[in-house]
């Protein structure tokens, strides 16, 4: 069991002062981003999907949502058809999209990422009995982290006293998962990390967030076995880990099941046992069946301790915290509407 006092929830809130869209605003920025060609694609295939000619920010679709419709399930029996699934226009439009994302996301986090900010201080202020739980797929955490020279560990097994457990349960733009199976050989002396203690769990990470996947001096098998496209959760129903192509067999599968439920296990644990939560840009919004189901344990753990267990809340919206007494537990309250305004002496 995890034990922790306080637990931070991070969710794209956080991250708007840096200079991130929201995810109602991400579709458009990224469309700004991609090239002709790619952007075409992409606004014919949320025509498409979404019904909407994207010809300014106020109509932009929200980004989970268009992901859902782009989903590829809905072409399986197209595909087992022998009919090629690559020339979808969906299919297309979802490549386009996630590659972009991590570009997106990375260019702006090497932008942004060496400027100071309120999550400086969020790191700065944590200590042994503190854990971040992140839904953010970008890696403005990670980078003030290596800023603030302390170190974090994505998987319970991994984590240590003079290391912060972060986990990313919706995955993350720096994450690969690997394939295939066979004959792997991993150079951990280069941009990369095992995630877990071996590669039972066939993921890895880049150490410094901000560099390129540069897999060193691993053997040729590693490097075909990497996937192209980082490994995150897409917002669908299934909650399904994305590793960004076909794996060679169903023990692969098993591995990226066993990872990340390693990470909810771990976010479950800690919930049950923390007395706070600080919750920073997090909606809790209905799509996030699993993150919902995982909160409501700090009220069934809370109910001899009411007074000694709450939430604090982070958000320019006040209306969150009605939600959060009403799903999670009622001893909530806003501390601040403006994260970029953190001080460890709010809470």
């Amino acid at each position: 069991m995890i034990k922790v006092r306080r637990l931070y929830i991070i969710g794209a809130g956080a991250s708007c002062p840096y200079g991130l869209p929201t995810l109602k605003n991400l579709l458009w920025e990224l469309c700004q981003f991609l090239d002709q060609q790619k952007r075409n694609i992409l606004k014919t295939a949320i025509y498409e999907a979404c019904g909407v000619n994207l010809e300014c920010p106020e109509n932009s679709p929200d980004f989970e949502e268009f992901l859902n419709r782009l989903d590829a399930q809905s072409l399986l029996y197209l595909h087992e058809d022998q009919l090629n699934r690559l020339s979808s226009l969906r299919s297309k439009a979802a490549t386009i999209a996630l590659k972009g994302l991590r570009n997106f996301f990375l260019q702006k986090s090497r932008a942004l990422g060496t400027k100071v900010g309120p999550y400086d201080r969020l790191v700065a202020s944590l200590d042994d009995k503190d854990a971040i739980v992140s839904f953010n797929w970008d890696i403005l955490l990670e980078v003030a982290f290596r800023r603030q020279n302390r170190k974090y560990s994505y998987i319970s097994t991994e984590s240590s006293k003079d290391s912060t457990l972060l986990l990313k349960p919706h995955g993350s733009i720096n994450w690969y998962a690997l394939l295939d199976r066979e004959l792997l050989k991993i150079d951990l002396t280069a941009n990369v990390a095992v995630f877990g203690d071996d590669l039972t769990n066939y993921m890895l990470y880049l150490r410094n967030p901000l560099g390129r996947l540069d897999m060193g001096s691993s053997n040729i098998f590693a490097k075909r076995a990497t996937s192209p496209l980082s490994a995150i959760v897409l917002p669908t129903p299934t909650m399904a880990l994305s590793v960004g192509g076909s794996t060679h067999d169903n023990w692969v599968d098993e591995g990226h099941i066993r990872a990340m439920r390693a990470v909810w296990k771990a976010f479950k644990d800690m919930v049950e046992n923390a007395n706070d939560l600080v919750v920073i840009g997090y909606s809790l919004p209905g799509t996030d069946s699993a993150a919902i189901d995982v909160l409501k344990e700090f009220r069934k753990r809370g109910a001899r301790r009411l007074l000694s267990k709450r939430i604090v809340i982070i958000d320019k919206n006040r209306r969150i915290v009605e939600r959060y007494q009403r799903i999670v537990y009622p001893n909530a309250k806003l501390i601040s509407e403006d994260f970029n305004k953190f001080h460890p002496g709010m809470l």
